[in-house]
Order: C-alpha cells, then structure tokens, then sequence
C-alpha cells in the first residue's frame, strides 16, 4: 500500500504536465488562435468599413478605434500562444519565451484590454447623453472632442506601463539548466521601487471601468424604456417630435449590446486581478501557480472572442454597417471577376 501511494504521488507532477499540455493544446493553440485570426480579419474589415463610411461622426472615430486597441490586444495574445506553447521548448532555441512574453506581450494584452473598455465607456456615456439632451447633444459631443477623448484612453492607459518598464528589459542571460545563454529578463537597481505599480493601476483601472459601463449600460436601457413610454404618451403632441430618432435609438441598442458584451467578457479578467492581489500565492510560481495559469488562459480566450465578435454585432445590428460591408463585398468580387477574366484574357 504505500508502495502504491508513493508511485501515485511520484506520477501527480507527470500528469499535471500531461493535462497542462493537453489544455494547452485546445484552448490556446488550437481554439483561441483559430478564433484570434478571424479576429484580426474582422477587425481588418470593421476599420475598413468604417473608413468606406467616413470618420466624420463619433460612433465611427470611436469604433474604428477600438478596432486598432482590438487587434493589438489579439497579436499579443496570438504571440502568447506562441510563447507558452507546451512543444515550444522542444525546438531548443535560446529563449526563455514565457519571461520573453512578460516583457513584450503580457503588459500590452491588459494596456489594449484596458483601452477598448474605456472606448466602450465613452460610447456609452455618449448615447446616453444622446437621449438624456436630444437637441443638444451635438454641442456636447463633436468629432474634436471625440478624437481628443480617444487620444488620451490610449495615452493614460500607455503611461500606466511606464514604471515597468523602467526596470524592466530584455537582455541574455545564462541558464544553468540549459548550460548556454539565453534571450530572458533582466531587472533594474531601482526595482523595488517600482515593482507591482503597473499592476494595481491595472487592477484598479480595469476594475473602475467595468464597474463604470454596467452602470452606464443600465441607465442607458433605462433611459431607452423611458424614452420608449414618452413616446407612446405624446405619440399625437407637437413634444413627439423632440423624442429621439429612430436612428439614435438604433444607435443606443447597438451600443448597449456591445458594452453589455464587454461587459461580460471583461468580468473573468477584473475576478482574476483580484484574486492575484488578494490571493498571495495565486501567481507565477506560487501555491496555486496550476489555477493561475489555467485561469488566465481561459480569460485570455474570453478576451480574445470580445476582441474578434464585434463584427457580428455591428452586421446584425447596423444597417448602414451592412449595406456597407456588402457593397465592399461586391466590389471585391467584381474585382476578382475582373482579373479572372484579364487572366484568360492573357
């Protein structure tokens, strides 16, 4: 009896490697990079679509540029799937890929995550104040302020990484398990001066945010049934012609389905920052590293499937995003048929 015992805990460490590359295998290598190159497609064709429409009303500026923030949210998780990749190591090359990926990918997934949540955010507060101040709304909202409000997501989120990578950098190093030089991390004096403000300002930004676009999204649902009643009541008085339009109130339902979705993608991704912060050993070598890890592989691939749906949301609920998409569509097939018929021409 305690032979067996002893074998079965000697055997525990090969079967957790064993399931680790098992799920590895399926949800990062397999599904989640299957999903995130049609993701970089769809965003591709959302920032053309939006370009085609003009960048001349906010809606647009702001989704054309949530699509940027979405598709380099979707390199750095592709480029993690590269790195954590459980066969990686068999091709023996000079990398220590898992701390390569920390410097050049781990803080750029939350940065891009963290900016499309906040282009969300102001879409929302935006309609809302479409159907709070129908008739003055666009002195409230212009193109300017749009653009200015964007520039600085982008900005404030960017500078958050700046105390890590104060200390932070890539440099070689020499490994002893391997008994050769390798490209790995290397860490500034001031170290410990810095160490974990990036990621409480992540937790803390991530947290804000999310907690910020559900308020949003319910006072902007409010605000539609509201509206919706108003108008049923004054449907025969002079007032019904204030109410909103039908296209602001297709607009406020278009953004209330994606606000609601990154809202419910997000909630995986601000639960684990929490728990990383409360949870000491909930961390990179840490007790409960397995849960760590599996856990943020899952909430990456929630991520990454907000980051690659937006264009189902926008063909389903836009109707000038369709009409769009499918001239664009056509063009390119009529281009297609054209060289076809220039190559059998020739």
């Amino acid at each position: 009896m305690a032979a067996m015992n002893i074998s079965h805990s000697l055997d525990d460490p090969y079967l957790d490697i064993f399931h680790w590359e098992i799920f590895s295998l399926v949800n990062s290598v397999i599904i989640c990079t299957f999903i995130g190159l049609l993701g970089l497609l769809a965003n591709g064709i959302n920032m053309v679509v939006f370009v085609r429409q003009g960048l001349t009303t906010s809606m647009n500026i702001s989704f054309f540029s949530m699509a940027i923030s979405d598709i380099l949210r979707i390199l750095s998780v592709e480029w993690a799937n590269i790195c954590f990749n459980p066969y990686i190591e068999r091709l023996k090359a000079p990398i220590m890929f898992d701390y390569v990926f920390y410097v050049t990918g781990g803080w750029t997934v939350g940065c891009a995550a963290r900016i499309t949540l906040y282009i969300s955010l102001y879409i929302t507060i935006e309609r809302c104040i479409c159907i709070v101040f129908p008739l003055t709304v666009r002195k409230f909202i212009t193109t300017t302020r749009t653009k200015l409000v964007i520039v600085l997501i982008y900005f404030a989120n960017t500078l958050t990484l700046v105390p890590e990578y104060m200390t932070v950098y890539l440099t070689w190093l020499y490994d002893g398990q391997r008994n050769a030089t390798v490209l790995g991390v290397g860490f500034r004096g001031n170290r410990s001066q810095t160490k974990g403000i990036t990621f409480m300002l992540h937790v803390l930004l991530i947290v804000i945010g999310l907690f910020c676009i559900v308020v949003m999204t319910t006072v902007l649902v409010l605000q539609l049934r509201r509206q919706r009643k108003w108008r049923m009541k004054n449907s025969g008085s002079s007032l019904s012609k204030e109410s909103l339009s039908t296209r602001d109130r297709r607009s406020a339902v278009l953004v209330i389905v994606v606000a609601t979705a990154v809202a419910v993608c997000y909630i995986p991704i601000a639960s684990l920052s929490l728990v990383t912060v409360f949870v000491p050993d909930f961390y990179v070598g840490g007790k409960y590293f397995n849960l760590f890890r599996d856990s943020w592989a899952l909430a990456f691939l929630s991520g990454i499937i907000n980051s690659s749906s937006t264009i189902l949301i926008y063909y389903r609920m836009s109707s000038k995003y369709k009409e769009t998409f499918l001239k664009l569509l056509d063009l390119q097939l009529k281009l297609q048929k054209t060289n076809d018929n220039l190559t059998e021409n020739g």
